[in-house]
């Protein structure tokens, strides 16, 4: 009889804070994952599962044929822009999650050309060296591979993103408060084409600003500017050969989607401020002329227009829309 009070008594303890916090995860949906979004105010907390639930939600409607594929340096890039250099019947859209990795564009590709969605016209945007990281399936909350590419269930997905939930003790008290004021969301992003910014089917053709910096919070300015005040060209660094077997694998699984679907294609060694981070590595850049044709790879890492100046770059990693601008300039031509 004591042993079974005991473990009513534990199942009490150990349950009713569990329980709790199930509770608080379904209210405040911290990661975005539970309910539905409405399209005009999608919250880019997660943006993986919602760039993925925003092409299920709007496919049979728009039939979207031409996409990028990119981690959060897709931030700069104008899908709108892009349409000016495609075919008239192109219809564009951003598959774009933070920290993407090659076997989460190796995914979403794979998706598409099993469920017959024409790929007409495609950007790969590849980062040296986060697309090549050691860990390609992330479990992490925010970079978790949406289930319809794992394969996964829906309810496996959401009890991994509350077991995050559980180890974020952090984002309990801060769940709430954001749920209670009903914190306006900081950027809104389009809710055909899932550009980053909301504005940028009204700025496609206007030359943007060099001024991501300037857009910065002062905090983050001043933590830059702060980095950078004492570099040199000695600081330039090349990154380590990061394209192994594996990955040469992938690539050419990635190459057999876009022939099948006669693609259109470029391959972007994204830019990002070239003090900070690596040039892509010689031979890393021979595999992947040797697999895609150096006509269809273009590198823009290390030391460049674009890179050297600081003015390009809202932090160290990520390139403002006047970047993306001159990306689409040189790929397709003024």
């Amino acid at each position: 009889m004591d042993m079974k009070r005991f473990l009513v008594r534990l199942l009490v303890i150990v349950g009713a804070p569990v329980l709790l916090l199930l509770g608080v995860y379904w209210w405040t949906d911290p990661f975005k994952c539970l309910h539905e979004f409405d399209l005009s105010d999608t919250d880019p907390t997660n943006r993986e599962y919602l760039s993925t639930e925003l092409f299920l939600r709007n496919y049979e409607q728009q039939q979207y044929n031409s996409f990028i594929f990119s981690s959060s340096r897709g931030c700069g890039m104008n899908t709108y822009r892009w349409k000016t250099y495609l075919p008239k019947q192109a219809k564009p859209f951003i598959f774009q999650a933070w920290s993407e990795t090659l076997t989460g564009i190796e995914m979403k590709m794979d998706y598409l050309d099993c469920n017959h969605v024409p790929i007409d016209n495609a950007l790969i945007l590849i980062d040296i060296p986060g697309s090549f990281d050691e860990k390609q399936l992330p479990t992490e909350a925010l970079s978790m591979k949406h289930f319809v590419f794992t394969g996964k269930s829906r309810f496996s997905y959401n009890a991994m993103q509350f077991f995050n939930f559980l180890q974020k003790p952090s984002l309990w008290v801060k769940s709430v408060q954001k749920t209670l004021k009903k914190d306006k969301l900081f950027c809104v992003s389009d809710t055909l084409s899932n550009d980053w910014d909301s504005q940028s089917k009204f700025s496609y053709d206007v030359v943007p600003g060099q001024d991501s910096l300037n857009n910065c919070s002062k905090v983050s300015r001043k933590e830059f500017l702060s980095r950078i005040a004492c570099m040199t060209d000695d600081d330039i660094k090349v990154s380590d050969p990061l394209i192994s077997t594996l990955f040469e694998e992938q690539l050419l699984h990635i190459l057999g989607i876009l022939e099948r679907n006669h693609t259109d294609y470029y391959v972007i060694l994204t830019p990002a401020f070239c003090y900070t981070n690596p040039t892509v590595n010689p031979k890393d850049l021979e595999k992947l002329n040797l697999i895609f044709g150096d006509e269809r790879v273009y590198d823009f890492t290390g030391k460049n227009e674009m890179t050297a100046d600081y003015n390009n770059f809202s932090d160290p990693n990520h390139f403002g829309q006047r970047v993306g601008w001159m990306i689409l300039e040189k790929v397709y031509g003024k």
